[in-house]
């Protein structure tokens, strides 16, 4: 699927077939125009939006991983019973590279849109773009 500015997507490659099965839903977020610049070098106040996405959303987390860039920049990763998030944060452009891959069994896409408004909403961005896939086998 390929990315449009609104946040919908178009088909390419990624195709449901017939006989496809998923195996999880895929938000990819790209987070620009920042507002809450301080939140980008923040890793407590990173994780504590991540340990809340978690709890929430009841992912199990088995592991963290964090990395604080010399001057700026955080990555972020939580390996989840259920998948995986990542955080990469590039404070010099504004910008925000986050992914969540779970294989939970939501019945629509209504939780990763909630996700994605709460993601723009702690970090008072005026453009964020998303795309939610099917991950199938």
């Amino acid at each position: 699927m390929s990315l449009s500015p609104t946040g919908t997507s178009s088909p390419t490659k990624f195709q449901s077939g017939t006989d496809s099965l998923s195996s999880g839903k895929h938000l990819i977020c790209d987070i620009k125009n920042i507002k809450n610049e301080s939140l980008m070098n923040d890793i407590n106040g990173l994780k504590n939006m991540l340990d809340t996405i978690c709890e929430r959303y009841l992912f199990t987390i088995l592991n963290k991983a964090e990395h604080c860039f010399t001057p700026q920049g955080i990555t972020i990763l939580y390996l989840l019973s259920e998948s995986h998030i990542s955080v990469h944060t590039f404070p010099e452009r504004n910008y925000i590279a986050m992914d969540i891959y779970t294989c939970k069994d939501y019945p629509n896409n209504d939780v990763y849109v909630e996700i994605q408004n709460y993601l723009t909403s702690n970090f008072e961005s005026s453009d964020d773009r998303y795309i939610i896939i099917d991950r199938e086998y």
